[in-house]
Order: C-alpha cells, then structure tokens, then sequence
C-alpha cells in the first residue's frame, strides 16, 4: 500500500511510559493533520496521574541520585501543564518491556496497517514488523549520528565537554541499532544559564514539534547521501558512572553553555548534520 501523502496521516507510535513518552504521544495525538490510530506504550498504566518524585533510587550514589531527581523533576516542570490540560488521544495499550515483538501485538499493527509507525523510547523492533513496514517506521534517535552511537548519547557529550553533539535524530528504522538512513536533525538549543537537564527536556519539546511536522509534511522528505565522516564515539550503558556525573556538573560549572556560545558558529560548520530544508523554520 502507497503512502498517504496529502491526506491526514494514519500512524502507530510505539513508546514507553515516562512522563516525557506521555507527553510525546498526548502532542502527537492533538494533531489535526494526524490520526493516531494506536500507542503502544511499555510501562504500567498509571489512568494519566502524575505525581513529583516521591521514591528513592535503590542502589545509587548521592550524586547519581541527585542526578536523576533532578531529571525526573524536571521532566515534571517542563510537560505537566500539557498533560494536565490536554486529553492523551493515543488509544494507549499498556504492554511489558520487550511485548512489541510478540506475535499478537506484530499481527494487529499489521492489520492495522498505518501510513507510518513512530517509535521513541521502545525495546528494540526485531524483523518480523520491520520487514512489514519498509520505511515506513521512523524512528528518533536521541543524539546526533554518526559523531555519538549508543546509550546516553546526549549525556556524553555533556561530559565530553562537546554539546555541538548534542541533539536527536529522525531516521528510517533498519535492523541494526540507530544505524538506518538518517532523515532529519537537530542540534539541541543552549542558553547561557542552562543545566543539563534544561537542555535535555527543552530538546524533548522541540523533537516532537518536529516530528509532528515531518510526518504532517512527510510528502516533502528528500533522500540524502549520508554523511561522510569517521564513526564517532560508542557507549555503553555502564559507562554513565558516578565519576562521569561529577565531570558533568563541574563542566556546566565552569562555563560550558558560555563557552559554548561563544564558538557555536564554528563548532557547527565543523560538525555537519542532515537537515530537510522545510523542517529548518520549525520550533
């Protein structure tokens, strides 16, 4: 079956169940040019309360602890006013970490058949659903590829002392892991007096009226060679240490936004990324 083009796009989102997965769907759900048919959604289903952290983090160090209270209270100040106020029109199913790939869950999104499938923040997608769908499942990569690969890959380059790195990135979904060919990105915007968490969620803002437009506007993608440059950086998820989050705050501590700013037109003419010319005027 062809693409809707012009019409009002019939999508499946495929996400978690963080208040910033929420907020994701519940934005993507409001659109008029956008029918979302179904969200699947892993995580527990909470019936749309929200509430400020509230529990302890099991096993972690004072900084690593401060650290992530700090994330999840942000993430509460920048997305609840939208979640309090605004319905989630997502058709929302609760499943397991992993569930997706089940057999029956793989089957009604294949009867289901949608123009699109958008996936933030899910368990890996295994073949069967990819060979389904061929690009057709846009998937967003929280980072700019190739300079970052792996987890925390907008965390790192805060602690590399490199935010020119930081950003997402829109790309068609293949069955390697962040490695299909890039649509669209977006470097992270930085203010003067932001921490690292600021510019995490403001980025979190800014990628889903981004993807919104680009699914709206899918009909205007252009295909582009990928960019020539040496593979960059690879992390896993253990090397976010303890360590790793002291440098961090002593980086924002001594002028990393400044410093920043301050070459910001040269670090991105050096460090080039894939852009679709209708998606530079977005928010």
């Amino acid at each position: 079956m062809a693409i809707n083009l012009t019409m009002k796009k019939k999508v499946i989102i495929l996400t978690n169940n963080e208040i910033r997965h929420k907020y994701f769907r519940t934005r993507f759900s409001s659109s008029k040019n956008i029918d979302v048919l179904k969200s699947f959604c892993e995580g527990r289903n909470d019936n749309g309360v929200l509430k400020q952290y509230t529990y302890d983090w099991p096993d972690l160090s004072d900084i690593e602890e401060i650290h992530f209270k700090e994330r999840f209270n942000t993430e509460y100040d920048f997305f609840s006013d939208i979640l309090n106020l605004m319905p989630d029109l997502s058709n929302p199913a609760f499943i397991e970490k992993g569930e997706i790939n089940l057999e029956e869950n793989v089957k009604e999104i294949i009867e289901i058949n949608p123009d699109l499938i958008i996936t933030y923040g899910c368990s890996i997608i295994k073949p069967p659903l990819i060979s389904a769908f061929p690009n057709r499942i846009i998937n967003v990569h929280l980072g700019l590829s190739p300079y970052y690969f792996g987890a925390g890959t907008n965390f790192h380059p805060l602690v590399n002392n490199e935010p020119q790195f930081v950003g997402y990135t829109f790309m068609y979904m293949d069955n390697g892991i962040d490695t299909g060919e890039i649509i669209h990105q977006k470097r992270a915007t930085v203010n003067v007096f932001d921490n690292p968490h600021q510019i995490g969620n403001r980025l979190i803002k800014e990628m889903t009226a981004d993807f919104i437009k680009l699914v709206e506007k899918f009909y205007m993608v252009k295909r582009f060679m990928p960019l020539n440059l040496p593979k960059g950086k690879t992390y896993k998820k253990k090397d976010a240490t303890k360590e790793s989050i002291i440098k961090l705050y002593k980086n924002f501590a001594h002028g990393l936004c400044e410093n920043y700013l301050r070459n910001k037109t040269r670090l991105i003419q050096e460090f080039p990324i894939i852009e679709q010319s209708f998606m530079k005027d977005s928010l």
